[in-house]
């Protein structure tokens, strides 16, 4: 249950990062609408977000974590932690050079659309600026890694929240006076901010920077390779539906960002916490099947309802998030059906994240790689014909990311699956699927009848209510933790 512990410590703190992210998003939104400024910006900031996922969270600590892991178990890890960041940082500061000298190359490279647009030249300004923030952001994925592996999991997932903070302030108190400037403004200011919430728990941890080539660092190289070619790989997912996207009407861009966001507060929420606690566990040599069926079975339980949730009541949702100032109906309604979209890849994509942590683990970077290399094929493949052959527009190029995940799941999948407790893991699943079945079908009684507010919970309270009633034994065990902590807390 320690893996559950860490998933849901990880997992909560990052839910309010996600939530805060609406906030910045809405007040986007609320100031900016779907316009060319929406459009140019979205493109911006998905260029140093890219290198972020490569040189942060995603290839370098899949390939970091567990060889430091091993160092702090042997007590040997200051040296190679002092080369390693020493290393980090000197090719951190080369490619936000590169990118801010390249901008026009880059931004031409995943929205070529944009070149006969009026807007193309303002993408390029500011990519330009907002490409500094991969240096604030990067140390601070490096820092997450330090953390994840001693057990630290609230303190990383929270800082993105003092992002959104910071950025939101900006908006809120400049957009009327300066413009687009806000946004870049915005997302400098948060991302220093988000940096420097780290250094005040970095203290217990002793590390320097250093040039000196440590042999761990050479290893790191070696299995950095095909970790970032592996995400790499998974971040042409983003530069596919930018890159197509970008031929569409104006907005279609912002249609993406919008929905890609909602999107991402159930998986971000659920799954990145199970994958990075199950990676942290895996790496420190802990049982693998039992790990793996465990996190599968959560991750299923949580991710299903929210799919259901999505599907139901995606416009909804949309209209109360996003729904005001030079935010349209029309585009409350474009938004919703993007999002519809997404959601059927959710279950997917978060058990995916799971089986990656097995092969992560056991230092193995390329079997992911290919994983995501059959999803990018898949995925282009199907979104070209979803928006442009059967004309579903910027629908389709959602739509085809949600079938990429299936594909992916599925390599993965066989690669594993003598690991998983099969038995165990189908009994879940079963359930599972019968409560939140039903838990849909009482949420398109209640669609329209009742404010969307009060709604969600009901419908969440239905779907545990029936999964009690089954004995769905992990849900047992949770609520059974839970009274026990209920118990110290009444009598210390």
């Amino acid at each position: 249950m320690k893996l559950i512990k860490h998933s849901l410590s990880f997992s909560f703190a990052t839910f309010l990062s996600r939530l805060l992210g609406y906030v910045r998003d809405a007040l986007i939104a609320y100031y900016f609408g779907v316009s060319q400024i929406t459009d140019a910006f979205f493109v911006a900031f998905r260029l140093p977000n890219t290198f972020r996922r490569l040189l942060g969270e995603g290839g370098f600590n899949a390939a970091f974590v567990p060889i430091y892991a091993e160092r702090v178990r042997q007590g040997k890890e200051r040296e190679f932690l002092s080369s390693a960041l020493g290393y980090y940082l000197l090719i951190n500061l080369l490619v936000v050079l590169l990118g801010v000298v390249f901008a026009e190359l880059l931004v031409s490279l995943i929205a070529p659309g944009l070149r006969v647009k009026p807007y193309f030249d303002l993408a390029v300004f500011m990519g330009r600026w907002v490409f500094i923030y991969l240096l604030f952001v990067g140390l601070s994925a490096f820092f997450m890694a330090l953390l994840n592996t001693r057990g630290v999991f609230f303190v990383p997932a929270f800082a993105q929240a003092v992002f959104n903070i910071g950025f939101s302030l900006v908006i809120v108190l400049s957009a009327h006076s300066f413009g687009y400037y806000a946004l870049i403004g915005g997302v400098l200011i948060g991302g220093f901010l988000q940096f420097a919430f780290h250094l005040p728990f970095l203290k217990d941890i002793s590390f320097g920077i250093s040039l000196k080539l440590h042999p761990d660092v050479k290893l790191l190289f070696k299995r950095l390779l095909p970790a970032l070619m592996g995400f790499g790989v998974a971040q042409l997912s983003f530069f596919i539906d930018t890159f197509l996207a970008s031929f569409l009407a104006l907005g279609a861009i912002s249609y993406l960002y919008y929905a890609n966001r909602i999107f991402q507060l159930p998986l971000g929420g659920i799954s990145v916490g199970v994958a990075n606690s199950l990676l942290s566990a895996l790496s420190l040599g802990e049982d693998r099947s039992k790990n793996l069926t465990l996190a599968m079975r959560f991750l299923f339980l949580l991710s299903f309802p929210a799919m259901m949730g999505i599907f139901v009541f995606s416009e909804q949702i949309v209209r109360l998030l996003y729904g005001r100032g030079n935010f349209l109906e029309a585009d409350v309604l474009k938004v919703s059906y993007v999002l519809k979209a997404y959601s059927l890849g959710l279950v997917f994509f978060s058990l995916q994240k799971a089986l990656s942590s097995v092969f992560f683990a056991k230092g193995d970077t390329l079997t992911p790689m290919k994983a995501s290399f059959l999803a990018i094929v898949f995925e282009g493949l199907s979104a070209f014909v979803y928006a442009f052959v059967l004309k579903l527009g910027v629908v389709g190029l959602a739509l085809g990311t949600a079938t990429s995940s299936v594909f992916s799941f599925g390599y993965l999948l066989r690669k594993t699956y003598q690991f998983v407790d099969w038995q165990t893991l189908m009994k879940s699943v079963m359930k599972v699927v019968l409560a939140g079945f039903l838990m849909g079908l009482f949420g398109i009684f209640l669609k329209g009848k009742i404010h969307i507010l009060i709604a969600i919970p009901l419908c969440a309270l239905t779907y545990f209510s029936l999964l009690t009633l089954m004995r769905e034994e992990l849900l047992v065990s949770f609520l059974s933790l839970g009274k026990g902590l209920v118990k110290k807390l009444l009598n210390p």
